[in-house]
Protein backbone atom coordinates (compact mmCIF):
# COMPACT_ATOMS: atom_id res chain seq x y z
CA UNK A 1 0.00 0.00 0.00
CA UNK A 2 2.73 2.20 1.01
CA UNK A 3 4.13 1.96 -2.85
CA UNK A 4 0.75 2.83 -4.17
CA UNK A 5 0.48 -0.75 -5.18
CA UNK A 6 -3.09 -0.63 -6.24
CA UNK A 7 -5.32 -3.67 -7.05
CA UNK A 8 -8.97 -3.98 -6.02
CA UNK A 9 -8.65 -6.18 -3.43
CA UNK A 10 -5.34 -5.35 -1.24
CA UNK A 11 -7.59 -3.05 1.06
CA UNK A 12 -10.45 -5.89 1.82
CA UNK A 13 -7.14 -8.44 2.54
CA UNK A 14 -5.49 -5.92 4.57
CA UNK A 15 -8.92 -5.59 6.71
CA UNK A 16 -8.47 -8.96 7.34
CA UNK A 17 -4.80 -9.37 8.64
CA UNK A 18 -5.91 -6.33 11.08
CA UNK A 19 -8.78 -8.00 12.11
CA UNK A 20 -6.79 -11.24 12.98
CA UNK A 21 -4.21 -8.66 14.47
CA UNK A 22 -7.33 -7.44 17.00
CA UNK A 23 -6.44 -3.91 15.73
CA UNK A 24 -9.68 -3.44 15.29
CA UNK A 25 -10.40 0.15 14.37
CA UNK A 26 -7.46 -0.06 11.58
CA UNK A 27 -9.24 -3.22 9.93
CA UNK A 28 -12.30 -1.33 10.14
CA UNK A 29 -10.67 1.88 7.99
CA UNK A 30 -9.37 -0.78 5.52
CA UNK A 31 -12.85 -2.32 4.93
CA UNK A 32 -14.58 0.70 4.44
CA UNK A 33 -11.92 1.55 1.81
CA UNK A 34 -12.16 -1.60 0.48
CA UNK A 35 -16.17 -0.81 -0.36
CA UNK A 36 -15.12 2.20 -1.94
CA UNK A 37 -13.17 -0.20 -4.52
CA UNK A 38 -16.41 -1.44 -4.33
CA UNK A 39 -14.84 -5.27 -3.99
CA UNK A 40 -16.87 -7.69 -1.91
CA UNK A 41 -19.36 -4.79 -0.50
CA UNK A 42 -21.57 -6.75 1.31
CA UNK A 43 -18.77 -9.15 3.03
CA UNK A 44 -16.79 -5.92 3.82
CA UNK A 45 -20.09 -4.39 5.32
CA UNK A 46 -20.62 -7.38 7.53
CA UNK A 47 -16.74 -7.01 9.04
CA UNK A 48 -17.64 -3.72 9.71
CA UNK A 49 -20.19 -4.16 11.47
CA UNK A 50 -19.22 -7.31 13.48
CA UNK A 51 -15.74 -4.67 14.54
CA UNK A 52 -18.33 -1.88 15.54
CA UNK A 53 -20.02 -4.72 17.60
CA UNK A 54 -16.89 -6.14 19.09
CA UNK A 55 -15.82 -2.43 20.13
CA UNK A 56 -19.64 -2.17 21.52
CA UNK A 57 -20.58 0.74 19.55
CA UNK A 58 -24.31 -1.26 19.03
CA UNK A 59 -26.10 1.24 16.92
CA UNK A 60 -23.38 1.62 14.69
CA UNK A 61 -23.23 -2.38 14.43
CA UNK A 62 -26.84 -2.29 13.71
CA UNK A 63 -26.87 0.32 11.12
CA UNK A 64 -23.82 -1.50 8.88
CA UNK A 65 -25.49 -4.58 9.37
CA UNK A 66 -29.05 -3.77 7.99
CA UNK A 67 -27.17 -1.74 4.78
CA UNK A 68 -26.50 -5.15 3.18
CA UNK A 69 -30.34 -5.56 3.27
CA UNK A 70 -30.00 -2.90 0.10
CA UNK A 71 -27.79 -4.72 -2.05
CA UNK A 72 -28.10 -6.05 -5.09
CA UNK A 73 -28.70 -10.43 -4.14
CA UNK A 74 -25.62 -11.78 -5.28
CA UNK A 75 -23.40 -8.79 -3.25
CA UNK A 76 -25.51 -9.67 -0.01
CA UNK A 77 -26.17 -13.76 -0.17
CA UNK A 78 -23.21 -14.42 1.17
CA UNK A 79 -23.78 -12.42 4.62
CA UNK A 80 -27.31 -11.39 4.64
CA UNK A 81 -28.32 -14.26 7.04
CA UNK A 82 -25.54 -13.80 9.54
CA UNK A 83 -25.97 -9.91 9.18
CA UNK A 84 -29.67 -11.09 10.38
CA UNK A 85 -28.45 -13.36 13.17
CA UNK A 86 -25.90 -10.42 14.96
CA UNK A 87 -28.64 -7.85 14.79
CA UNK A 88 -30.47 -10.60 16.93
CA UNK A 89 -27.62 -11.12 19.35
CA UNK A 90 -27.26 -7.18 19.88
CA UNK A 91 -31.24 -6.90 20.33
CA UNK A 92 -30.48 -9.65 23.05
CA UNK A 93 -27.65 -7.60 24.80
CA UNK A 94 -29.81 -4.49 25.39
CA UNK A 95 -33.02 -6.01 26.10
CA UNK A 96 -31.27 -8.41 28.72
CA UNK A 97 -30.40 -4.90 30.71
CA UNK A 98 -34.45 -4.11 30.60
CA UNK A 99 -36.91 -4.87 33.63
CA UNK A 100 -39.06 -6.22 31.16
CA UNK A 101 -36.88 -8.92 29.65
CA UNK A 102 -39.78 -11.03 28.79
CA UNK A 103 -41.75 -9.46 26.24
CA UNK A 104 -38.40 -7.44 24.82
CA UNK A 105 -37.12 -10.74 23.97
CA UNK A 106 -40.98 -12.00 22.44
CA UNK A 107 -40.86 -9.22 20.17
CA UNK A 108 -38.15 -7.93 19.29
CA UNK A 109 -35.61 -10.77 19.32
CA UNK A 110 -36.90 -14.04 18.70
CA UNK A 111 -38.45 -12.01 15.49
CA UNK A 112 -35.11 -11.03 14.44
CA UNK A 113 -33.87 -14.39 14.35
CA UNK A 114 -36.70 -15.88 12.45
CA UNK A 115 -36.06 -13.49 10.36
CA UNK A 116 -32.71 -14.22 9.66
CA UNK A 117 -33.35 -18.07 9.33
CA UNK A 118 -36.54 -17.45 7.06
CA UNK A 119 -33.18 -16.64 4.56
CA UNK A 120 -32.01 -19.98 4.36
CA UNK A 121 -33.12 -22.66 6.59
CA UNK A 122 -30.78 -25.34 4.65
CA UNK A 123 -27.92 -23.06 5.55
CA UNK A 124 -25.00 -24.51 7.77
CA UNK A 125 -26.10 -21.36 9.76
CA UNK A 126 -29.65 -22.03 10.34
CA UNK A 127 -29.10 -24.90 13.12
CA UNK A 128 -26.84 -21.77 15.19
CA UNK A 129 -29.87 -20.07 14.92
CA UNK A 130 -33.24 -22.77 15.82
CA UNK A 131 -30.48 -23.34 18.64
CA UNK A 132 -30.75 -19.66 19.76
CA UNK A 133 -34.60 -19.34 19.52
CA UNK A 134 -35.04 -23.09 21.11
CA UNK A 135 -32.81 -21.65 23.72
CA UNK A 136 -33.98 -18.20 24.46
CA UNK A 137 -37.46 -20.04 24.36
CA UNK A 138 -36.98 -22.22 27.49
CA UNK A 139 -34.42 -19.95 29.36
CA UNK A 140 -37.53 -17.50 28.95
CA UNK A 141 -40.57 -19.65 28.90
CA UNK A 142 -41.60 -18.38 25.90
CA UNK A 143 -42.57 -22.05 25.06
CA UNK A 144 -41.57 -25.64 26.96
CA UNK A 145 -41.41 -27.87 23.91
CA UNK A 146 -42.54 -28.76 20.34
CA UNK A 147 -44.99 -31.10 19.96
CA UNK A 148 -43.90 -33.97 17.76
CA UNK A 149 -45.96 -32.92 15.07
CA UNK A 150 -44.50 -29.22 15.03
CA UNK A 151 -47.38 -27.50 17.02
CA UNK A 152 -46.17 -25.23 19.27
CA UNK A 153 -47.17 -25.49 23.43
CA UNK A 154 -49.17 -22.66 24.65
CA UNK A 155 -46.83 -19.13 25.34
CA UNK A 156 -46.89 -19.00 28.17
CA UNK A 157 -48.50 -21.95 29.67
CA UNK A 158 -51.06 -19.97 31.16
CA UNK A 159 -53.96 -17.83 30.03
CA UNK A 160 -56.43 -15.36 31.89
CA UNK A 161 -59.21 -13.41 30.26
CA UNK A 162 -61.05 -10.97 32.20
CA UNK A 163 -63.83 -9.26 30.41
CA UNK A 164 -66.69 -6.79 31.02
CA UNK A 165 -69.99 -6.55 28.26
CA UNK A 166 -72.91 -3.87 28.21
CA UNK A 167 -75.70 -4.98 26.09
CA UNK A 168 -79.37 -3.93 24.73
CA UNK A 169 -81.77 -6.62 24.13
CA UNK A 170 -85.11 -5.91 22.66
CA UNK A 171 -87.03 -8.85 23.88
CA UNK A 172 -84.95 -10.77 27.00
CA UNK A 173 -88.29 -13.04 27.17
CA UNK A 174 -88.56 -13.45 23.56
CA UNK A 175 -92.81 -12.32 22.98
CA UNK A 176 -94.70 -12.81 20.00
CA UNK A 177 -95.62 -9.28 18.33
CA UNK A 178 -98.91 -9.89 19.83
CA UNK A 179 -97.93 -10.09 23.34
CA UNK A 180 -95.38 -7.16 22.85
CA UNK A 181 -98.07 -4.92 21.89
CA UNK A 182 -100.16 -5.12 25.28
CA UNK A 183 -96.90 -5.42 27.41
CA UNK A 184 -95.04 -2.50 29.00
CA UNK A 185 -91.40 -2.26 27.02
CA UNK A 186 -89.83 -2.81 30.53
CA UNK A 187 -91.49 -6.34 31.43
CA UNK A 188 -89.63 -7.80 27.56
CA UNK A 189 -86.63 -5.43 26.94
CA UNK A 190 -83.99 -4.15 29.19
CA UNK A 191 -80.17 -3.07 28.89
CA UNK A 192 -77.78 -5.20 31.15
CA UNK A 193 -74.29 -6.04 31.93
CA UNK A 194 -72.17 -8.98 31.99
CA UNK A 195 -68.91 -9.87 33.91
CA UNK A 196 -67.04 -13.11 33.33
CA UNK A 197 -63.15 -14.61 33.69
CA UNK A 198 -61.41 -17.44 32.19
CA UNK A 199 -58.65 -19.24 33.43
CA UNK A 200 -56.37 -22.25 32.12
CA UNK A 201 -52.60 -23.55 32.93
CA UNK A 202 -51.73 -25.92 30.29
CA UNK A 203 -49.14 -29.06 31.37
CA UNK A 204 -47.07 -30.62 28.95
CA UNK A 205 -45.96 -34.29 30.18
CA UNK A 206 -44.53 -35.88 27.00
CA UNK A 207 -44.11 -35.02 23.68
CA UNK A 208 -47.30 -35.93 22.28
CA UNK A 209 -49.88 -35.27 25.23
CA UNK A 210 -50.59 -32.37 27.13
CA UNK A 211 -53.78 -31.25 29.65
CA UNK A 212 -55.09 -28.52 31.07
CA UNK A 213 -57.71 -27.24 33.68
CA UNK A 214 -59.71 -24.73 33.12
CA UNK A 215 -62.22 -22.31 35.40
CA UNK A 216 -64.73 -19.85 34.21
CA UNK A 217 -67.41 -17.86 35.55
CA UNK A 218 -69.73 -15.29 34.95
CA UNK A 219 -72.71 -13.08 36.04
CA UNK A 220 -75.47 -11.54 33.62
CA UNK A 221 -77.66 -8.82 35.70
CA UNK A 222 -80.67 -7.27 33.53
CA UNK A 223 -81.09 -3.12 34.72
CA UNK A 224 -84.81 -3.87 34.49
CA UNK A 225 -86.78 -4.24 37.89
CA UNK A 226 -89.81 -6.07 36.05
CA UNK A 227 -90.67 -9.45 37.58
CA UNK A 228 -90.63 -10.90 34.18
CA UNK A 229 -86.90 -10.45 33.11
CA UNK A 230 -85.53 -11.09 36.70
CA UNK A 231 -85.48 -14.30 36.42
CA UNK A 232 -82.77 -13.90 33.42
CA UNK A 233 -80.47 -12.45 36.05
CA UNK A 234 -78.04 -15.22 37.10
CA UNK A 235 -74.36 -16.78 37.74
CA UNK A 236 -72.51 -19.45 37.04
CA UNK A 237 -69.09 -21.28 37.36
CA UNK A 238 -67.79 -24.20 35.46
CA UNK A 239 -64.24 -25.98 36.03
CA UNK A 240 -63.08 -28.32 33.31
CA UNK A 241 -60.48 -30.83 32.18
CA UNK A 242 -58.95 -30.96 28.65
CA UNK A 243 -56.52 -32.94 27.35
CA UNK A 244 -54.45 -33.30 23.80
CA UNK A 245 -53.21 -36.18 21.99
CA UNK A 246 -51.08 -35.27 18.92
CA UNK A 247 -50.13 -37.28 15.98
CA UNK A 248 -49.95 -36.89 12.13
CA UNK A 249 -52.55 -37.47 9.47
CA UNK A 250 -52.04 -37.01 5.86
CA UNK A 251 -48.55 -35.36 6.39
CA UNK A 252 -50.40 -32.96 8.89
CA UNK A 253 -50.76 -32.10 12.32
CA UNK A 254 -53.68 -33.89 14.06
CA UNK A 255 -55.15 -33.75 17.12
CA UNK A 256 -57.94 -35.51 19.75
CA UNK A 257 -59.00 -33.50 22.40
CA UNK A 258 -61.18 -35.04 25.48
CA UNK A 259 -62.93 -32.80 27.79
CA UNK A 260 -64.54 -33.35 31.32
CA UNK A 261 -67.02 -30.39 32.66
CA UNK A 262 -69.02 -29.63 35.14
CA UNK A 263 -71.12 -26.45 35.03
CA UNK A 264 -73.08 -24.90 38.32
CA UNK A 265 -75.92 -22.84 36.90
CA UNK A 266 -78.36 -20.46 39.13
CA UNK A 267 -80.49 -17.64 38.58
CA UNK A 268 -83.62 -15.43 40.10
CA UNK A 269 -86.04 -17.30 39.08
CA UNK A 270 -88.52 -16.62 41.69
CA UNK A 271 -87.89 -12.87 40.68
CA UNK A 272 -87.18 -12.06 44.29
CA UNK A 273 -83.59 -10.45 44.19
CA UNK A 274 -82.20 -13.77 45.65
CA UNK A 275 -80.46 -16.73 43.60
CA UNK A 276 -81.47 -20.27 43.72
CA UNK A 277 -80.09 -23.12 42.41
CA UNK A 278 -81.11 -23.78 38.49
CA UNK A 279 -79.49 -26.46 37.35
CA UNK A 280 -75.96 -28.32 36.93
CA UNK A 281 -74.44 -30.05 33.81
CA UNK A 282 -71.67 -32.81 33.74
CA UNK A 283 -70.45 -33.45 30.02
CA UNK A 284 -67.53 -35.40 28.07
CA UNK A 285 -66.67 -34.00 24.53
CA UNK A 286 -64.53 -36.53 22.21
CA UNK A 287 -63.15 -34.47 19.47
CA UNK A 288 -60.57 -34.63 16.63
CA UNK A 289 -59.11 -32.26 14.18
CA UNK A 290 -57.74 -33.21 10.73
CA UNK A 291 -56.37 -31.57 7.59
CA UNK A 292 -58.38 -33.01 4.59
CA UNK A 293 -57.31 -29.53 3.05
CA UNK A 294 -54.08 -28.48 3.72
CA UNK A 295 -53.69 -25.55 6.20
CA UNK A 296 -57.78 -26.17 6.70
CA UNK A 297 -58.74 -27.79 9.63
CA UNK A 298 -61.58 -29.79 10.24
CA UNK A 299 -62.67 -30.78 13.51
CA UNK A 300 -65.65 -33.04 14.18
CA UNK A 301 -66.86 -33.49 18.36
CA UNK A 302 -69.48 -35.80 20.05
CA UNK A 303 -70.66 -34.50 23.42
CA UNK A 304 -72.55 -36.03 26.01
CA UNK A 305 -73.83 -34.34 28.53
CA UNK A 306 -76.47 -34.58 31.29
CA UNK A 307 -78.52 -31.93 33.06
CA UNK A 308 -79.97 -32.34 35.91
CA UNK A 309 -82.61 -29.36 36.90
CA UNK A 310 -84.43 -28.06 39.75
CA UNK A 311 -87.78 -29.65 38.65
CA UNK A 312 -87.39 -33.64 37.95
CA UNK A 313 -89.84 -33.16 34.70
CA UNK A 314 -86.98 -30.74 33.03
CA UNK A 315 -84.03 -33.05 33.43
CA UNK A 316 -82.66 -34.08 30.18
CA UNK A 317 -79.61 -35.79 28.73
CA UNK A 318 -78.04 -34.26 25.38
CA UNK A 319 -76.12 -35.98 22.03
CA UNK A 320 -74.17 -33.60 20.09
CA UNK A 321 -72.63 -34.37 17.07
CA UNK A 322 -70.61 -31.43 15.67
CA UNK A 323 -68.71 -30.37 12.59
CA UNK A 324 -66.35 -27.13 12.46
CA UNK A 325 -64.61 -26.47 9.07
CA UNK A 326 -62.01 -23.50 8.32
CA UNK A 327 -61.50 -22.15 4.80
CA UNK A 328 -58.28 -19.81 4.66
CA UNK A 329 -58.83 -17.87 2.03
CA UNK A 330 -56.64 -14.68 -0.02
CA UNK A 331 -58.56 -11.90 2.11
CA UNK A 332 -60.72 -13.47 4.26
CA UNK A 333 -61.51 -16.78 6.73
CA UNK A 334 -64.38 -18.75 6.51
CA UNK A 335 -65.34 -20.40 9.72
CA UNK A 336 -68.41 -23.37 8.86
CA UNK A 337 -69.95 -24.65 11.84
CA UNK A 338 -72.61 -27.20 11.73
CA UNK A 339 -74.09 -29.44 14.85
CA UNK A 340 -77.20 -31.46 15.63
CA UNK A 341 -78.32 -32.01 18.94
CA UNK A 342 -80.94 -34.58 20.47
CA UNK A 343 -82.11 -33.71 24.03
CA UNK A 344 -84.41 -36.55 25.38
CA UNK A 345 -86.15 -35.58 28.78
CA UNK A 346 -86.05 -38.06 31.70
CA UNK A 347 -89.13 -38.43 33.17
CA UNK A 348 -92.38 -36.50 32.97
CA UNK A 349 -90.87 -34.40 29.99
CA UNK A 350 -91.46 -36.64 27.02
CA UNK A 351 -93.30 -33.80 25.15
CA UNK A 352 -90.31 -31.58 25.06
CA UNK A 353 -88.23 -34.04 23.86
CA UNK A 354 -86.31 -32.72 20.40
CA UNK A 355 -83.57 -32.84 17.81
CA UNK A 356 -82.07 -29.36 17.02
CA UNK A 357 -80.05 -29.13 13.87
CA UNK A 358 -77.49 -25.63 13.61
CA UNK A 359 -75.51 -24.23 10.46
CA UNK A 360 -73.58 -20.94 11.14
CA UNK A 361 -71.17 -19.65 8.85
CA UNK A 362 -68.75 -16.47 9.76
CA UNK A 363 -66.71 -14.60 7.25
CA UNK A 364 -63.73 -12.80 8.83
CA UNK A 365 -62.00 -9.95 6.86
CA UNK A 366 -58.77 -10.35 8.93
CA UNK A 367 -56.73 -8.52 6.18
CA UNK A 368 -57.62 -5.15 7.82
CA UNK A 369 -55.28 -3.35 10.13
CA UNK A 370 -57.36 -1.19 12.72
CA UNK A 371 -60.14 -3.58 12.73
CA UNK A 372 -61.09 -7.13 12.59
CA UNK A 373 -64.88 -7.10 11.11
CA UNK A 374 -66.30 -10.12 11.24
CA UNK A 375 -70.15 -10.89 9.57
CA UNK A 376 -72.33 -14.10 10.32
CA UNK A 377 -75.34 -15.55 9.51
CA UNK A 378 -76.56 -19.08 11.38
CA UNK A 379 -80.12 -21.21 10.90
CA UNK A 380 -81.37 -23.49 13.94
CA UNK A 381 -83.98 -25.95 12.82
CA UNK A 382 -85.72 -27.68 16.26
CA UNK A 383 -88.41 -30.67 16.02
CA UNK A 384 -90.13 -31.46 19.13
CA UNK A 385 -91.00 -34.49 17.39
CA UNK A 386 -93.16 -35.65 20.54
CA UNK A 387 -95.29 -32.56 20.45
CA UNK A 388 -97.77 -32.39 17.46
CA UNK A 389 -98.86 -29.49 18.48
CA UNK A 390 -95.76 -27.30 19.10
CA UNK A 391 -94.61 -28.80 15.79
CA UNK A 392 -91.07 -27.60 14.95
CA UNK A 393 -89.46 -24.00 15.27
CA UNK A 394 -86.98 -22.30 13.10
CA UNK A 395 -84.56 -19.47 14.26
CA UNK A 396 -82.59 -17.17 12.12
CA UNK A 397 -79.70 -15.06 12.93
CA UNK A 398 -78.02 -12.35 11.39
CA UNK A 399 -74.95 -10.54 12.81
CA UNK A 400 -71.65 -8.55 12.32
CA UNK A 401 -69.06 -8.56 15.05
CA UNK A 402 -66.37 -5.83 14.93
CA UNK A 403 -63.19 -6.46 16.99
CA UNK A 404 -60.38 -3.55 17.74
CA UNK A 405 -57.07 -4.25 19.55
CA UNK A 406 -56.98 -1.32 22.06
CA UNK A 407 -53.61 -1.93 23.67
CA UNK A 408 -51.29 -5.12 24.00
CA UNK A 409 -53.80 -6.66 26.30
CA UNK A 410 -56.75 -4.65 25.99
CA UNK A 411 -59.78 -5.72 22.82
CA UNK A 412 -62.85 -3.90 22.65
CA UNK A 413 -65.87 -5.69 20.57
CA UNK A 414 -69.11 -4.85 18.95
CA UNK A 415 -71.55 -7.15 17.98
CA UNK A 416 -74.84 -6.72 16.74
CA UNK A 417 -77.30 -9.18 16.10
CA UNK A 418 -80.84 -9.93 14.21
CA UNK A 419 -82.88 -12.87 15.29
CA UNK A 420 -86.18 -13.71 13.87
CA UNK A 421 -87.96 -17.36 14.81
CA UNK A 422 -91.18 -18.77 13.70
CA UNK A 423 -92.91 -22.08 14.75
CA UNK A 424 -96.47 -23.50 14.91
CA UNK A 425 -97.45 -21.59 17.83
CA UNK A 426 -98.51 -17.73 17.54
CA UNK A 427 -95.96 -18.10 21.11
CA UNK A 428 -93.18 -19.62 19.26
CA UNK A 429 -93.01 -16.51 16.32
CA UNK A 430 -90.61 -13.17 17.65
CA UNK A 431 -87.90 -11.25 16.77
CA UNK A 432 -84.84 -9.83 18.72
CA UNK A 433 -82.52 -7.86 18.31
CA UNK A 434 -79.47 -7.94 20.55
CA UNK A 435 -76.24 -5.30 20.68
CA UNK A 436 -73.31 -5.60 22.73
CA UNK A 437 -70.24 -3.93 23.23
CA UNK A 438 -67.94 -6.27 25.53
CA UNK A 439 -63.91 -5.20 26.91
CA UNK A 440 -61.36 -8.19 27.68
CA UNK A 441 -58.08 -8.13 29.22
CA UNK A 442 -55.66 -10.85 28.48
CA UNK A 443 -53.10 -12.05 30.61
Amino acid sequence: ISLNYEVKDIYYEYGQVLYVSEKYKKARIAFKKSIKNKYKVGVSLYYIGFISQELKEFKKAVNYYSLIEKLPEKEKSEVLQAARMQIGDVYLRQVERQLDVYNAVKEYVIPQYEKALEYNEDSSLAQVIKDKIEKLQRKYELVLFRMRNGRTTARPPYYVRINGLYGINDNVTSLDDATKAISEENDYASPYYNLGAFARYSIYPNSTFSYAPELSAGMTSYMSDSTQIKPFNSYFYTVALKSNYEFMHNQAPATIFTDFDYTYNADDADADDAFAEASTVMGFSLSSQLEFFKSNPSTFRLRYAVHDNVEDTSDFNAITFGYEQIILMKSVTLFLFNQFVMNKYISGGESNDNNALTSRVDVLFSMLDVVTPTLYTSLTYTDFFENASKGSTSLTSLGVNIMRRLAKKWYLTFDYAQNSQTGKLDTDNFTQSVMTLNLDYIY
